[in-house]
């Protein structure tokens, strides 16, 4: 067993994304992450997988669940978050990744539902990552730097990590002034 503590996987923070406005059904949270929308793009999840998640979340106390009774229908079973599920999602999706590897999928459902939440919380995830990217580019030159005559292969792997990482911030300039506020011109 690792030491390390177990922290929810994206999917399991998407989840708690698309519950943090509204209640739905398992087969509607299904539906969403299936559907035509942006979710599509990054994420992809079974069913049955889905449904091993809901049972996991509300096990771990960030989901409640309320079954709905059919008349005409067999019950449906509701999940909404909890207030430790609120506090668990609002605060992942106000800080950076910590590692450069994440920025695919863990970032990505970050700005998704920051957009989301309105306000100034996607820009400033945006200028918290823009710093956290600089720190990893800053501590890899030092590391390149650092790399004897010889080791010309080394300091190809981090030139690769470093330029990696530029591509990084300067996506996330893009991003800054797409969500920018529009000034208003005279």
């Amino acid at each position: 067993m690792s030491p390390r503590r177990q922290t929810p996987l994206t999917h399991e923070y998407i989840l708690l994304g698309y519950l943090y406005h509204t209640p739905m059904h398992g087969y509607d949270l299904y539906k969403a992450l299936q559907g035509s929308g942006s979710t599509p793009l990054i994420w992809s999840l079974k069913q049955s997988h889905l449904y091993a998640l809901l049972d996991k979340m509300e096990k771990e106390g960030l989901l409640e669940m309320n079954v709905i009774p059919g008349e005409t229908r067999p019950d449906r079973q509701q999940y909404h978050l909890s207030p430790a599920g609120q506090e668990c999602f609002l605060s992942w999706v106000s800080s950076p990744v910590e590692h450069p590897r994440d920025m695919r999928q863990d970032f990505l459902g970050r700005l998704y539902f920051a957009r989301r939440l309105g306000g100034d919380t996607a820009l400033r995830l945006i200028n918290q990552q823009n710093q956290r990217c600089q720190e990893w580019q800053n501590g890899m030159c030092a590391q390149e730097a650092a790399f004897d005559e010889g080791q010309d292969y080394e300091r190809l792997v981090f030139r690769f990590r470093i330029l990696q990482v530029q591509g990084m911030l300067d996506w996330l300039d893009e991003c800054r002034r797409a969500l920018a506020p529009a000034e208003d011109t005279p």
